[in-house]
């Protein structure tokens, strides 16, 4: 099963990421929203209900979204279906200042989204495997967690090094 999966309509793209939204998944999530965003898309849902766990670089390469939206003035950007402990994990980097989260209780009252609509992102944008690729993102999502919240520099200083 791929690990993350997209439905698109009316312009609006809805991502799921099944298992862990971590590095390994960050690469082809940024090229993904990259894509869309070229060909017109401009308002997105993560949905997290089948996200276990995730990591900094997948949460620095959700900010790095969301970030990109807020500068192109246009479109939207949202978390939705988030456990207690992702939850927990976005707001102790400071990411409920930048996009709307919303809990596994309060997802019930977004509009349903059926498996058959998703499909392998594969068919946009290939999947990314350099490992001087994924440095790069890894850096990237880490130097976006810094840019919204300064006590982040602290938290990831060692890491952002290794990658430098």
């Amino acid at each position: 099963m791929q690990p993350i999966s997209v439905a698109c309509f009316n312009k609006n793209a809805w991502i799921r990421i099944i298992g862990r939204g971590n590095f390994q998944c960050s690469s082809t999530l940024k090229e993904l929203v990259l894509a869309l965003i070229q060909k017109g898309y401009h308002d997105y849902v993560l949905d997290l209900i089948n996200c276990e766990q995730m990591d900094s670089t997948f949460m620095g390469t959700i900010t790095g979204i969301a970030q990109r939206l807020r500068k192109q003035g246009q479109g939207t950007f949202k978390v939705v279906n988030v456990s207690k402990s992702n939850q927990d994990l976005m707001e102790n980097l400071g990411l409920d200042h930048l996009f709307l989260i919303q809990s596994l209780a309060l997802g019930s009252e977004l509009a349903p989204v059926t498996e058959d609509l998703f499909s392998s992102p594969s068919a946009l944008i290939e999947q990314i495997e350099d490992k001087k690729k994924t440095q790069e993102i890894v850096l990237a999502a880490h130097q976006e967690l810094v840019t919204i919240d300064k006590n982040n520099a602290e938290k990831f200083k060692d890491l952002m090094e290794l990658m430098k």
